[in-house]
């Protein structure tokens, strides 16, 4: 998972992450006298340094389209939903475990092996299933400080944002910081009122177009294991729990 997730987040934002320096100068603009680079940092800062967020959307990985809706806290505590032609998934990460509840199409993806080994798939499809810690399919998806850590990886690709008028996102006024590279157009939705948060992120043309909604700050992330005696155990070799 952390691939997908990279690819479609870590595209989509790492253009916008700290710099830019463009500004219209207009004097009923919020943030007046801040460029659209200072805004961009203060937004990657505000919403690296909260709590949680929930994070929805549809993005491309790998040329295939990815949905996504997961809730996440800095602890990595997390609770969602994924879904690709490969099938979806319901995932959820307690304390020092991860669990995913996924479709048969998830499962016979994720093994891609034996006959044997598609047997199993089906015999999980529809069973929550803890995998082990650090499992590739969910990483990223609960990785909120990771995904945002990686908007200020690149400096070179950080430059000529300009500021558009404000809009509304999800009934919260917002400031879109716009980047224009080759086919392709980023939006960064900053909100206006109170902290800085990033409330949405766009990207249409080229390779992996998509958007993300950010919502939910602050909000305890109701992540808790599900009952034992409904868990395969998959990091004992596939034995149930309870």
């Amino acid at each position: 998972m952390s691939r997908t997730l990279a690819v479609s987040v870590i595209c989509a934002t790492a253009a916008l992450g700290a710099a830019g320096c463009s500004d219209d100068g207009s004097s009923d603009q919020p943030f007046k006298g801040q460029s659209a680079d200072q805004v961009a940092a203060k937004a990657v800062s505000a919403t690296r340094d909260s709590a949680s967020l929930r994070m929805a959307g549809k993005v491309s990985a790998d040329g295939q389209p990815l949905t996504v809706d997961v809730h996440v806290d800095t602890q990595k505590n997390c609770k969602g939903r994924m879904a690709m032609e490969q099938g979806s998934a319901d995932v959820i990460h307690a304390g020092q475990a991860t669990y995913i509840k996924g479709d048969e199409k998830f499962w016979a993806n994720a093994a891609k092996g034996s006959g044997e080994q598609q047997k199993q798939a089906r015999a999980l499809s529809g069973r929550w299933v803890k995998v082990p810690v650090g499992d590739s399919r969910t990483t990223g998806l609960c990785d909120k400080q990771g995904f945002l850590a990686d908007m200020d990886s690149d400096k070179s690709e950080r430059k000529g944002m300009t500021k558009g008028d404000v809009t509304t996102v999800d009934g919260r006024k917002a400031i879109p910081l716009r980047k224009k590279k080759g086919g392709e157009t980023i939006t960064m939705y900053v909100a206006t009122e109170g902290k800085p948060y990033i409330l949405k992120l766009d990207q249409s043309g080229g390779e992996n177009p998509g958007t993300l909604v950010f919502s939910d700050y602050e909000k305890p992330v109701k992540a808790t294991p599900p009952p034992a005696g409904q868990v395969i155990d998959g990091t004992k070799g596939g034995t149930a729990d309870g």
